[in-house]
């Protein structure tokens, strides 16, 4: 259904008068004025004429000196825009490639770093999950990043260890050549229902994206007085979006920005479709059930034997050293 706007009709006979009610900062109304005496104005009346005009380009002046610049208005950015940056800079997309063909998307994120120093290289360490490093030996692991790092292009990313999707769904990279700010960790492993939550990836292994929410399930044996489980569940489950291509993304704790654990994915139920020809299983994503690793896991990932040595000279010159080192 259309609708009109209706509008004000003015009546011809009565006049109509305009109103500039412009505010801007350095407006100066112009005033236009009738002079009702004789022709030649006296003497005294010109020079009162002239110091009005002079008193108004004075005004003028003196407010175009003190009107803000762009670069007068303060930039500082809020805490939690801070956050937020800082986080997103070290996130990473993950793509796995095989003749330049795109077989899967993942997302990752930073944990560990180190300049480059004297004879050795510039190198980054990304945390992603494991079951998206599929394709093979001829398939080629690249790596994007964000912030500063963007620059770069895309990275060859090398396997340092990769556990098992079924029961420890996380893989380290080795990103050389980049040196990226790495991410903190919480510094206590427990979290609590209804925290709330940032998780950072690439959806489709597109553009980034940042969804939010809270933590919505703990396993049992986290919750004290619980029902003891029937089977062991380390995950923990949040209710934020993760779409396809946010797997290995980091979830992250809102108001400190330090790491909460890694997406592994999100739980789906399929629907079979049948037609003439052929049958069809489509699966959907179950609202507000997206898994994920959490830091105690993380942590005995890292005290693998292959991962200690590999990062045992770059995690005691990063800030976030104490949080993640091997117990």
């Amino acid at each position: 259904m259309k609708s009109r706007a209706r509008g004000t009709t003015v009546p011809s006979k009565a006049p109509v008068i305009t109103v500039d009610d412009s505010v801007s900062f350095n407006t100066i109304q112009t005033h236009h004025c009738v002079y009702l005496g004789p022709s030649s104005p006296p003497r005294h009346s010109i020079l009162l004429a002239l110091l009005g005009v002079s008193a108004l380009l004075g005004l003028a002046i003196g407010c175009a000196r003190i009107q803000p610049t762009a670069s007068d208005i303060p930039t500082t950015l809020s805490p939690r825009q801070r956050v937020i940056d800082r986080i997103v800079d070290s996130s990473v997309k993950v793509a796995i490639e095989r003749d330049s063909h795109r077989m899967m998307s993942a997302s990752g994120v930073v944990i560990a770093s180190r300049p480059a120093v004297q004879a050795s290289e510039a190198v980054s360490y990304v945390l992603t999950a494991a079951h998206v490093l599929g394709g093979g030996d001829e398939a080629t692991i690249l790596v994007g990043f964000c912030g500063a790092g963007a620059a770069r292009g895309k990275v060859v990313a090398t396997v340092i260890a990769r556990g098992k999707p079924d029961t420890l769904d996380l893989a380290l990279l080795r990103v050389p050549g980049i040196a990226v700010a790495p991410v903190g960790f919480l510094e206590s492993d427990r979290v609590h229902l209804g925290k709330q939550i940032f998780v950072v990836g690439f959806p489709e292994g597109e553009r980034l994206g940042i969804s939010g929410g809270i933590v919505s399930q703990l396993p049992l044996s986290e919750i004290q007085n619980g029902i003891p489980a029937d089977r062991a569940e380390q995950r923990i489950v949040i209710d934020a979006a993760a779409p396809r291509g946010v797997s290995g993304g980091g979830v992250f704790d809102v108001e400190t920005g330090h790491l909460l654990g890694i997406v592994q994915g999100h739980q789906t139920f399929s629907v079979a479709v049948k037609d003439q020809a052929q049958s069809y299983l489509l699966k959907f994503p179950v609202p507000g059930a997206t898994f994920v690793v959490p830091t105690t896991q993380i942590r005995l990932f890292l005290a693998n034997k292959d991962v200690a040595s590999e990062l045992a000279d770059v995690l005691p010159v990063t800030a976030q050293a104490t949080h993640i080192a091997p117990k």
